[in-house]
């Protein structure tokens, strides 16, 4: 802890966890009160969307539903959401679902609340401060975006990613409730576990992160790598369930204070090219990125080691940061997450732009160790794999 500064986190969201939390939201909403609801065909086959308008119906409140929430949200989608909302006379927002479902409901809430464009929000222009309540229920553990004051869409025509960023944006109340991810596939849970992973990683060793957020950091990172095995393979155990979720948060309020790096600077490069999923996307570069970055910063390594689950005793920070690499890669091979594209039959080809992005990206400005195009190249082609004749 440095005595000489100054420390400050910033949280205004309130957050409500425990199995059976989801019946909490009766009391978020009156009769007076019409919530969208910004959700996918998923959570509805699981049911989950049913067990919210159950607990409508018993308090009277009436709701809408948009259900056409899909990966990585085009602008389109959210274009089209925002005019729903209108023409039914809706008053909030309820975002259902994974990031995608929340980020959504947070890109309609600026949408209906001004005349200026995503692209332009995007690019800085300030949102209206009169945005519709906002309330999220994740439906997995990885994104955290209940408690982060950003909202990330798909831009295809530009292949780019879209992040509005204000403190307007955190949702006004977050439920976490376990039991609503008792159906999540073992894939997703693993992909979303390595997103929330990443975040904690990388709020962990940005340039601004401090005493708080690294705590919060850690403290994620102690529960993502003890318990997300265990929920993949059984997500209807409730307490491993729990500590992901937890973990899911504390990793999204450090980076919401923090800010990320590099990892999500490539992540939402190949995001946009190759629409591989947000998760798989970090996971793909999280060990390079590591690596990368134990020059600026070896000291660090030692208590992220530890958190990761690796003794450190006797090791030299060298050492202890190899370990901490070690450790997320083996985590990641017991999970089967891909390696490289062509595993996962993707043809990889590197376009310039990607590079350009992901140097000028803000979230990269947060790394630890500045990276020059370069090295951006060379880590983009470093999960290439094998290039076909």
């Amino acid at each position: 802890m440095d005595p000489g500064r100054v420390y400050q986190v910033w949280n205004p969201g309130r957050l409500i966890f425990g199995p059976g939390a989801l019946g909490e939201i009766r009391k978020e909403f009156t009769t007076g009160d019409k919530p969208l609801i910004v959700t996918d065909e998923g959570v509805v086959r699981a049911g989950i969307l049913d067990k919210v308008t159950d607990l409508f119906a018993r308090a009277e409140v009436r709701y809408d539903i948009f259900n056409r929430v899909v990966p990585d949200t085009p602008i389109e989608t959210v274009e089209e959401a925002a005019l729903f909302y209108r023409e039914r006379g809706c008053t909030s927002i309820i975002g259902l679902g994974g990031g995608s479902s929340i980020d959504t409901a947070k890109a309609v809430a600026v949408r209906v609340s001004g005349d200026g464009t995503l692209r332009e929000y995007g690019s800085g222009r300030p949102i209206p401060d009169c945005l519709p309540p906002i309330c999220a229920v994740p439906t997995t553990a990885g994104t955290g975006s209940e408690v982060s004051a950003v909202a990330v869409v798909s831009d295809h025509e530009g292949k780019m990613k879209v992040g509005i960023k204000s403190p307007l944006l955190v949702p006004k109340v977050a439920l976490l409730d376990p039991l609503l991810l008792s159906t999540i596939p073992f894939r997703t849970a693993a992909e979303t576990g390595a997103d929330a992973l990443s975040h904690a990683i990388e709020a962990y060793l940005s340039i601004n992160s401090n005493v708080i957020t690294d705590g919060m950091a850690l403290s994620a990172m102690r529960m993502i790598t003890s318990n997300l095995e265990k929920f993949a393979a059984n997500p209807e155990e409730t307490e491993a369930a729990g500590r992901m979720l937890l973990g899911s948060c504390l990793a999204g309020l450090a980076f919401a204070n923090a800010g990320l790096g590099l990892v999500h600077g490539l992540a939402h490069s190949v995001g946009a090219y190759y629409h591989v999923s947000h998760g798989l996307s970090c996971a793909l570069y999280l060990c390079a990125v590591m690596e990368f970055n134990v020059p600026a910063c070896p000291e660090k390594f030692v208590s992220m080691a530890e958190a990761l689950g690796v003794d450190v005793r006797g090791l030299s920070s060298e050492k202890a940061a190899a370990r901490a690499v070690d450790a997320v890669r083996g985590l990641f091979s017991r999970l089967a997450i891909p390696k490289t594209f062509s595993e996962m039959g993707i043809e990889f080809r590197l376009d310039p732009k990607m590079v350009d992005d992901t140097y000028t990206a803000p979230v990269t400005k947060g790394n630890p160790r500045q990276a020059q195009p370069e090295q951006i190249a060379a880590l983009f082609l470093s999960v290439q794999g094998t290039v076909s004749g």
